[in-house]
C-alpha cells in the first residue's frame, strides 16, 4: 500500500509480512524495514551511494538476499574485492546476440572511439555476424594486410572479450547466489558493460545484477555517466557507487539509498537538510512512496543469517 492506501501492485516485498517467521526484537524490526524498502521498490532499479566503508555493500547484499528469498531466481554480485564475495565465484558469459548491436558501447567505455572513424566503421559491422567467432575471423582476415592497423587494433580488443562473450544463446542456469570478480583494468570495464547488456536482454528473467563500486574501474567519465543513465531504465540492476559526480539525487529519478553521504550529490540537492540527518552507521532509503532510515549494524546481523540460509 502507498500512503493513500492504494495498492502498488505485485512486488518482491508483497509476501514478506507473512514470511518473517518467529524473529523477535531488533531483528524483526530490521526485517520489516527492509521489507518495506522492497515493497516500495517493487520492480524498479536501485542506486546506493556513499563513501567507502559506510555500509553500502552490507545493505545492498542484504536486500538482494531477502529479495531472493521471496521471488527466487538468482542474484549476481559484481565486485573487484575478493573479500566481498557472496556465494560462489563464477563467470557469466553474455550471448553475442545481446552484444553485437551494442559493441560500440562496450569498447567506447574504456577509450573514446568517436574520433576514430576507421575503427568505428569496423565496430558498426559487428551486427552482420551471427557469431563472435565469425566476427573475429573476419578481423583476422583484414589484419593480414599490415596497412590495416584498425583491424589489428580491434582484433586485440576483441581478444579481451574471449570468455566474457559466448556464441551460445542459452548460457544455462545461474547459481542462486554468485559473485563475479572483475579486474581493475580494461577487461574489467568490458565485463561490467557486457553484464549490463546481458541484464537488458534478460529483464523478463527476474535475475538481479548488483554492480558494486564500478566507479573504481578505469572507465571514462562520460561512459560511467552513460552506464548510470542506462541502469536507470533496467529494472533488474542495482548499482552501488561512491558518488555520482555532478548529478543530484533528484536527477537520478530512481529509488536511492544514501549512507552518510557527502559531496555534490548532497550539496546540489534540494533535499540536503534531510540528507544531513544521515549519521555514520546509518542509511536512508528515499523511494517512490516511502522514506526510512536503518542502522547498518542491524543489517549486518540480518545479512549473516540470510547468508547462512543459502549455505
Amino acid at each position: 500500500m502507498n500512503r493513500e492506501g492504494k495498492s502498488l501492485g505485485h512486488g518482491p516485498g508483497d509476501s514478506l509480512v507473512g514470511d518473517l517467521g518467529p524473529a523477535l526484537g531488533r531483528e524483526l524490526g530490521i526485517e520489516r524495514k527492509l521489507a518495506r524498502i522492497l515493497l516500495d521498490l517493487g520492480n524498479r532499479p536501485l542506486m546506493v551511494i556513499g563513501p567507502p566503508g559506510s555500509g553500502k555493500t552490507t545493505i545492498v547484499t542484504a536486500l538482494g538476499l531477502m529479495r531472493l528469498r521471496l521471488v527466487g531466481s538468482s542474484m549476481t554480485y559484481v565486485t573487484h574485492k575478493p573479500s566481498d564475495v557472496v556465494g560462489a565465484v563464477t563467470s557469466i558469459p553474455t550471448p553475442w546476440s545481446c552484444v553485437r548491436d551494442n559493441l560500440f558501447l562496450i569498447l567506447d567505455s574504456y577509450e573514446e572511439l568517436s574520433a576514430r572513424p576507421g575503427i568505428t566503421l569496423l565496430v558498426s559491422m559487428a551486427y552482420r555476424f551471427r557469431a563472435y567467432s565469425s566476427y573475429v575471423r573476419y578481423l583476422r582476415y583484414l589484419a593480414r594486410n599490415p596497412r590495416n592497423a584498425h583491424a589489428l587494433w580491434l582484433l586485440g580488443r576483441m581478444a579481451l572479450l574471449r570468455g566474457v562473450v559466448t556464441d551460445e544463446n542459452n548460457v544455462g542456469e545461474r547459481g542462486k547466489v554468485a559473485t563475479v570478480i572483475v579486474s581493475r583494468d580494461v577487461r574489467g570495464v568490458y565485463t561490467v558493460m557486457t553484464l549490463v547488456l546481458n541484464s537488458m536482454c534478460r529483464q523478463d528473467a527476474n535475475d538481479l545484477l548488483i554492480l558494486d563500486d564500478v566507479s573504481i574501474l578505469p572507465m571514462r567519465e562520460e561512459a560511467l555517466l552513460r552506464v548510470t543513465r542506462i541502469v536507470r531504465g533496467v529494472t533488474n540492476v542495482w548499482m552501488v557507487m561512491h558518488s555520482i559526480g555532478g548529478l543530484s539525487i533528484e536527477e537520478l529519478n530512481i529509488p536511492t539509498i544514501i549512507t552518510n553521504h557527502s559531496g555534490p550529490a548532497k550539496s546540489l540537492s534540494r533535499l540536503r537538510d534531510l540528507l544531513n540527518q544521515v549519521r555514520p552507521g546509518e542509511a536512508l532509503y528515499m523511494g517512490v512512496n516511502d522514506q526510512l532510515k536503518v542502522k547498518i549494524r542491524d543489517v549486518v546481523e540480518l545479512r549473516k543469517r540470510l547468508l547462512n540460509e543459502k549455505q
